[in-house]
C-alpha cells in the first residue's frame, strides 16, 4: 500500500494560501512617509489651533484693554449728586440764639473741645455767650473758604461781636460751610468724594501700602512673592489669614469684575491687572484705588473712597485725621462689616492697632508714636456724616425744580452739587410745632381720624423756600401735599377779590359801602345759588374795609359779580397763579382748588407790595469739580399796583387785631398780616399770613376730604403762630408808599374825623380817593350839649 502523502499546510496568518511576499525597501519608505504625514497634520493641528489660541488670547486681551480703557478714560464713576442747605451768615446784630448756633455746629459734625480749638471741626464754650471754633474749609460757588478760628459772642439773642481768635480786630460777616442734607443717587447706590492723589496725605499713603502691598511700587499687577507668602501664612495657621491680592488687583475686581468667585474672574483678575499696569502709571492707579475702595455701608448707601469714609466716621476732610484715625481707615479695607466701629468697636480697635504695630515694626512709627497712637481711643463722630434724604418734602421740590434744567441720569452720576435756600433751624422749627399743635387739635375737635398737614416757610422778599412739611410725621417720605394736594382755598381768596376793586381808585376805596344781604344767584342749569355767612347772619350795609376784615361771604360775592369774574381772574394771575381761573360766582369765596405752594406763591406778592417773586428753593449748581455750573438768581417784577396792595395788606394786618385772626393779638408785639380761610363743612383749615421777612402758609385737613371739626381759626391759625413765634421775625413797618394817603375816618358816615373822637378808624387812601366832606364827633360834652338843643 502506498504511503499517504502529508498534506500541505498553510502559513499563520496566511488564509489564502498564497506564498507570502517578501518585504522589501521600498515597503519600508512608504510606512515612513505615511508617518512623516501624520506628523506633519498634528504639527499643522497643534500649530494651527495654537495659532487660534493666541489669536483668540489677543482678541480677548483686546477686549479686556477696551474695557479698561473706556473706564479709566470716560467718567470711572457715577457720581452722586449732592443738595446742601443754606450755608448759615452771622454779623453783629442777626438775630440767633446760642442754642441754634450751638445746634448747627452738631450738624455740620463739629466737635465739642475742652481746650482751645485746634482741628478744623472743633469748637469750645467759653461762659454762657461765647463760642470759639475753628472752621471747616469748604469750596463755595465764589471760591474756596479757608478754614479760620473765630470768637462768637451772643446777647440777648443776637450776635454782638464776632473776632479772629487772638485778635482784637472785628468781622463783619462770618459764613459757616452748609450742611449736606441728602444725595441723589445711582441705581447702585454708591456714595463717595472724589479726592486728587496730592490731597491725600502721605502718611496715610504709607500706612495702607505698609498693610496692603508693600511692594506696590515694585510688581507689574500681580506680586508672586507676595502670593506665596500668603499661601505659607495660610497654610501654617489652617485657614485664611493673608491675602496676596495687590491694590491694583483690588481695584480691578471693584471697578470691573463681579465678586463671584470663579476660576475666570481669578484670570480675568490677573489679565486686567497687568493690563492696568501697562496702561497706566502708579500714581492713577493708586487715585483710583483710594476713590474706590468700599469701607462701609450707611442704610442703603454704600461708602466708597477714604474721603467719604473720613467724614462717614469722623466728620471731618482727610487732611484733617491723626495717624491713629487714618490707622483705622486702613485697617477697615480688610473687611468693612466685620470692623465696623460704630457696631463692633472692639474689633475695629483691635484692628486699628495692628495696623498700628505693622507701621511700627516697618519703621514708619517711633516707638513713642505708637504707644501714644495706640492709647487713642476710636475717635468717631457721635453719628454718621450722612447724605440720606432728611427733609423729603424739600427734597422732592428740589428735584421737580432741577429736572427743568437736567435729565434725571445726570442728577444721579455727573456729582452735580446744589446749594438751595432751605433752612434746617427753620424746618427743625416747622417739625417740633407739627409734631406738637396737631395732636391738640385732634384732641380740641374730638375727631378719630388723623388730621394731615402742609406747612411752609418762605423769605417774604426773596421768594425762597425756607422750610417745608407735607406729613404728620414730617420725615415720611410719602405724598407731598404742600406740591400736590389740590384744595379749595375758601376765603383766602378774598384778598384778590378785593384787590381786584381796589385797583380801579376811582370807583373804589376802603369805605365804599356793600351790602351785607341775602342774595340768590340762578347758574346755567338755572339752579340756584344762595351763599351765606359764616355766622347765619346778614348785617346789611358795611364799609369794605369791614367786609374783608371780617371775612363776610355775602358782600365778597357780591363786590366780586360787581368788579367782574375775568377781571379777578386777572388779579389772581397776577399774584402769581398759573392755572386758569372757572368763571363762576362761587369763585369769589374760593370755590376752586390750589395747592399749598401755589398759596405761597400769590401770598408772596402781597407779603413783596406787589413784587412777585416765582418761589425757588436752589440758588446755584455746582459741577462735581467745583466750577460754577448754573445760578437761579431772583426773578422779581412789580405785578400789582404797589398802592392797591398797601391798602390790602393794612386790612390784613387789622385781620390779626380785630379779625378772624385776632388769637394772634395777644401772642405777638409785632405787626402782622394774614388771611384765614375755611370750605363748606370744615373740610379745610388755611392760614396764610407774613411779617416783614418771613412768609407762612399753613393747611390742615384730611385725605379723604371729609370735615376736620377746624375752621381757619381754630386749626391752621394755632399752627401758624407757634411756628412764626420760633423764627426771627421782623414787623411790618406799614409806612404807606407814595401816592398813599393817611385820614381819620368816621366809619358809620364815610367822613373825615378827628383822631380823638371816639370811634375814629385810620384807613390809607390812594391820593385822590379819600372822602373830603367832614363830619363832626359823635360823643363828648359839646356833641351831647348841641343834640339835647336841636
Amino acid at each position: 500500500m502506498p504511503a499517504r502523502k502529508k498534506p500541505k499546510t498553510k502559513p499563520p496568518g496566511n488564509k489564502t494560501g498564497k506564498k507570502p511576499v517578501k518585504s522589501s525597501g521600498k515597503v519600508t519608505s512608504k510606512v515612513k512617509l505615511k508617518s512623516a504625514a501624520r506628523y506633519k497634520n498634528l504639527q499643522i493641528i497643534v500649530v494651527s489651533s495654537l495659532l487660534l489660541f493666541l489669536t483668540f488670547f489677543a482678541l480677548y486681551l483686546l477686549h479686556l484693554d477696551r474695557q479698561i480703557v473706556e473706564k479709566m478714560s470716560g467718567r470711572i464713576w457715577s457720581l452722586p449728586s449732592y443738595i446742601y442747605a443754606r450755608p448759615l451768615e452771622i454779623y453783629p446784630g442777626k438775630s440767633i440764639t446760642y442754642k441754634d448756633i450751638v445746634s448747627e455746629l452738631k450738624a455740620l459734625g463739629y466737635s465739642k473741645t475742652e481746650d482751645y480749638p485746634q482741628q478744623s471741626g472743633q469748637f469750645r464754650e467759653v461762659g454762657i455767650n461765647q463760642l470759639e471754633l475753628m472752621s471747616k474749609p469748604f469750596n463755595f460757588w465764589d471760591g474756596l473758604q479757608e478754614s479760620r478760628s473765630i470768637s462768637i459772642s451772643i446777647n440777648n439773642s443776637k450776635v454782638s461781636s464776632i473776632k479772629p481768635l487772638y485778635s482784637e480786630k472785628t468781622l463783619s460777616l462770618f459764613r459757616f460751610e452748609p450742611q449736606k442734607i441728602a444725595g441723589i443717587y445711582p441705581q447702585q447706590k454708591e456714595d463717595r468724594q472724589i479726592i486728587k492723589l496730592s490731597q491725600v496725605p502721605d502718611d496715610l499713603v504709607l500706612s495702607l501700602l505698609s498693610v496692603e502691598d508693600r511692594r506696590f511700587y515694585q510688581h507689574s499687577g500681580i506680586d508672586f512673592r507676595s502670593i506665596a507668602r500668603a499661601v505659607v501664612a495660610n497654610t501654617l495657621a489652617g485657614k485664611t489669614v493673608q491675602g496676596g491680592s495687590t491694590l491694583t488687583q483690588q481695584l480691578v475686581k471693584n471697578m470691573f469684575l463681579t465678586p463671584e468667585r470663579t476660576l475666570l474672574r481669578k484670570i480675568n483678575e490677573a489679565l486686567m491687572s497687568i493690563i492696568l499696569e501697562f496702561r497706566y502709571d502708579k500714581s492713577n492707579i493708586l487715585e483710583a484705588y483710594l476713590n474706590e475702595v468700599y469701607l462701609g455701608q450707611s442704610g442703603s448707601r454704600q461708602i466708597h473712597g477714604f474721603e467719604l469714609a473720613s467724614q462717614f466716621y469722623f466728620a471731618r476732610s482727610l487732611t484733617s485725621l491723626s495717624r491713629d484715625q487714618m490707622a483705622l481707615l486702613v485697617g477697615i479695607v480688610k473687611g468693612p462689616s466685620w470692623y465696623e466701629p460704630r457696631r463692633h468697636p472692639q474689633r475695629a480697635l483691635a484692628r486699628r492697632n495692628q495696623v498700628l504695630e505693622i507701621m511700627y515694626q516697618q519703621g514708619a512709627l517711633s516707638l513713642n508714636q505708637f504707644q501714644k497712637y495706640k492709647a487713642k481711643p476710636l475717635g468717631l463722630s457721635k453719628k454718621p456724616s450722612t447724605s440720606g434724604n432728611r427733609y423729603p418734602a424739600l427734597v422732592d421740590l428740589v428735584k421737580r425744580q432741577l429736572k427743568q434744567d437736567y435729565n434725571e441720569n445726570d442728577l444721579k452720576t455727573s456729582g452735580l452739587r446744589i446749594f438751595t435756600s432751605i433752612d434746617p433751624l427753620k424746618q427743625d422749627a416747622a417739625e417740633k410745632s407739627v409734631e406738637k399743635i396737631l395732636p391738640g387739635l385732634e384732641r380740641n375737635a374730638d375727631v378719630d381720624k388723623p388730621l394731615q398737614v402742609s406747612l411752609i416757610i418762605a423769605s417774604s422778599q426773596q421768594g425762597e423756600i425756607e422750610a417745608m412739611v407735607s406729613d404728620r410725621n414730617p420725615r415720611f417720605p410719602g405724598f407731598n401735599r404742600s406740591l400736590d394736594a389740590s384744595r379749595q382755598i375758601g376765603s383766602l381768596i378774598k384778598p384778590a377779590v378785593y384787590l381786584s376793586a381796589l385797583k380801579n381808585a376811582e370807583q373804589f376805596n376802603l369805605l365804599t359801602p356793600l351790602d351785607d344781604s341775602a342774595i340768590h344767584i340762578k347758574n346755567e342749569t338755572q339752579q340756584i345759588w344762595s351763599p351765606q355767612n359764616y355766622d347765619q347772619q346778614f348785617k346789611g350795609k358795611m364799609s369794605l374795609y369791614s367786609a374783608l376784615r371780617d371775612s363776610r361771604n355775602i358782600p365778597a360775592v357780591r363786590l366780586g359779580l360787581n368788579v367782574g369774574l375775568a377781571n379777578i381772574a386777572e388779579t389772581i394771575q397776577q399774584l402769581g397763579i398759573k392755572r386758569d381761573i372757572p368763571a363762576y360766582p362761587s369763585v369769589t369765596l374760593g370755590a376752586f382748588n390750589l395747592t399749598p405752594l401755589e398759596v405761597a406763591n400769590m401770598y408772596q406778592t402781597f407779603a413783596a407790595n406787589g413784587f412777585h417773586t416765582p418761589l425757588k428753593v436752589i440758588r446755584e449748581v455746582l459741577r462735581s469739580d467745583g466750577k460754577p455750573l448754573k445760578r437761579y438768581p431772583l426773578e422779581t417784577q412789580q405785578s400789582v399796583d404797589e398802592k392797591a396792595i398797601f391798602l390790602i395788606n393794612w386790612v390784613l394786618n387789622q385781620v390779626t387785631h380785630q379779625g378772624t385772626a385776632r388769637y394772634l393779638n395777644n401772642q405777638f408785639d409785632i405787626q402782622l398780616a394774614g388771611k384765614t380761610g375755611t370750605t363748606d363743612d370744615l373740610r379745610d383749615s388755611w392760614f396764610a399770613g407774613f411779617s416783614d421777612n418771613q412768609l407762612v402758609v399753613t393747611w390742615i385737613g384730611r385725605d379723604d376730604n371729609t370735615s376736620t371739626g377746624l375752621t381757619g381759626s381754630t386749626g391752621a391759625l394755632r399752627l401758624w403762630s407757634h411756628v412764626m413765634q420760633q423764627l426771627p421775625n421782623q414787623g411790618l413797618s406799614l409806612n404807606p408808599p407814595v401816592g398813599v394817603e393817611m385820614h381819620w375816618i368816621d366809619e358809620q358816615s364815610g367822613g373825615l374825623y378827628e383822631q380823638s373822637c371816639r370811634g375814629a378808624v385810620e384807613l390809607p387812601f390812594i391820593s385822590g380817593s379819600a372822602p373830603i366832606e367832614k363830619v363832626e364827633c359823635k360823643s363828648g360834652f359839646f356833641y351831647q350839649l348841641k343834640r339835647l338843643f336841636n
